[in-house]
């Protein structure tokens, strides 16, 4: 990895950490397509996202994600095997599997937030646009077989300078009695 990107992921991913409460190892939800595009560009995936994150990862995936794949045949069958490697996450749509793009969204978007603080790997631009208005979500893809980290969205931003203001203010006006 260039030594310009890394600095840049190692500084956001401390940010994400400060402002928003994550923790290592970061989970990290990955769907169908990235997996598939990983195994189409003869990528390690956990090795490629450890790198970006620079930390240790928790991979996982979702039911229904996995699902896509299956119903892709078997030109899936590598992409398949890798996913059944990574942490299930459930999502409770077995009866009636949703999209991967909505199952994405019900597993991460619980009121607006981030709650169980995920970074979210997915090729479908779609996804990606919908993930940048909920503040701290962490997008990575893959473009031409080199794993790349969005930078953070302007949503993401407000809440972490809104955090760090209350911050500074919430130490100054304390309404501590002093000793």
């Amino acid at each position: 990895m260039r030594q310009k990107r890394s600095k840049n992921y190692r500084k956001q991913m401390s940010a994400y950490t400060t402002a928003f409460g994550f923790r290592k190892p970061y989970q990290v939800l990955v769907d169908g397509d990235i997996v598939y595009d990983a195994t189409k560009y003869k990528m390690n995936l956990s090795k490629s996202l450890e790198s970006v994150v620079q930390s240790e990862i928790k991979p996982m995936i979702t039911q229904c994600c996995i699902k896509s794949l299956y119903d892709r045949g078997d030109e899936a069958a590598e992409a398949v095997a890798l996913a059944k490697t990574f942490e299930r996450r459930r999502c409770n749509h077995l009866e009636t599997p949703l999209t991967q793009a909505e199952c994405l969204s019900s597993v991460v978007n619980v009121k607006g937030k981030n709650k169980h603080r995920y970074v979210v790997a997915t090729q479908n631009q779609q996804v990606r646009r919908q993930f940048r208005s909920i503040p701290a979500t962490p997008l990575i893809y893959i473009n031409r077989s080199v794993i790349i980290m969005e930078p953070m969205s302007p949503i993401t931003e407000q809440a972490k300078s809104k955090f760090e203001t209350e911050k500074l203010l919430g130490g100054l006006n304390s309404t501590r009695s002093r000793h």
